[in-house]
């Protein structure tokens, strides 16, 4: 497929606004593109559960591999079973975790990511404090998330096993997904963008190239189309965003985009080899999912293990 051309930082501004959300639903507004998932879009949602099949595509890395530069997390066992007496004994564990960055599945709250001093919905980013965030924290979502969702095989439009870092999707590709799939996009929908991150790295043996990341993502220019569609979330199997990024200096635009300026949480570095897995023979790429992230007060986002519900 021919790719359009990729979107420059001075055309970053103008889409920026175009797709703004900003006061769309009041001042006081929180919960971004989630709003969209009404409970009418959940109800017709859960009718997509068919056969019952649950595929569960988050992942933490507790050990630290080739995918990233060093171990996000820290992993102790405070009582084991090694040692037990008789009678009752238990083990339990401490996990401490980074699980922003390329490791780990994680929900972006709207108070991740600021742009020239401002955050969703046009709030100062001098709420978020060093004692924690006041304002358009993860723990708006601890209801969770109960939507429609929707995979697009991006390396099966490509005729390849992954999507190149340097190659960024773009819109045509996005339609050329629904169209060889057979699905469509409702508003409302969570949208996860497979890229065959694991396969890139089963071929390349690391996501770095000469000490830079690589993950494969989308491009600025599909900022405008998440928007008219209507998409309550985005996902992905790398990090949305194309890096490093090639059409400007502007590292990570489409988090900038869906989050600051749309209001639209992101589901980064998901596992979505097992939900292709589910979707391929199936001839099936929609499903009832969910999202739960821990309602940590004042918390910039949390790990997930998302579920899909065939």
């Amino acid at each position: 497929m021919s790719h359009a051309r990729l979107m420059t930082d001075d055309e970053l501004p103008g889409v920026f606004d175009a797709v703004s959300n900003w006061g769309r639903w009041g001042s006081e507004d929180e919960r971004g593109t989630v709003n969209l998932i009404t409970p009418q879009v959940t109800a017709r949602a859960a009718a997509e559960i068919r056969e019952g099949t649950v595929v569960g595509f988050g992942s933490i890395d507790l050990s630290g591999s080739l995918a990233s530069a060093e171990p996000p997390t820290r992993h102790v066992m405070l009582k084991h079973g090694e040692d037990a007496a008789e009678g009752y004994a238990s083990a339990t564990d401490f996990v401490g975790i980074d699980y922003h960055g390329v490791h780990t599945s994680h929900f972006d709250a709207l108070c991740h990511v600021f742009y020239d001093g401002r955050m969703y919905n046009d709030r100062p980013a001098r709420l978020v404090r060093a004692t924690g965030a006041e304002a358009n924290t993860i723990d708006v979502f601890r209801d969770g998330i109960a939507t429609r969702g929707v995979l697009l095989d991006i390396p099966a439009v490509r005729g390849s096993s992954f999507v190149e870092p340097l190659a960024p999707v773009v819109p045509d590709e996005l339609d050329a997904a629904l169209e060889a799939q057979g699905t469509d996009i409702r508003e409302g929908d969570a949208l996860f963008v497979y890229v065959g991150r694991s396969a890139r790295r089963a071929e390349t043996g690391s996501d770095f190239v000469e000490g830079a990341l690589h993950v494969a993502g989308l491009d600025a220019s599909c900022l405008p189309w998440l928007h008219e569609r209507g998409i309550a979330v985005l996902g992905s199997d790398g990090a949305n965003d194309a890096l490093p990024r090639q059409a400007g200096a502007e590292r990570v635009p489409v988090h900038v985009g869906a989050i600051v300026y749309m209001g639209m949480p992101l589901l980064d570095n998901a596992a979505l080899d097992p939900l292709a897995a589910a979707c391929r023979p199936r001839s099936r790429w929609d499903f009832f999912t969910t999202i739960s992230p821990l309602a940590i007060g004042g918390g910039t986002g949390s790990p997930v293990n998302p579920i899909a519900i065939f």
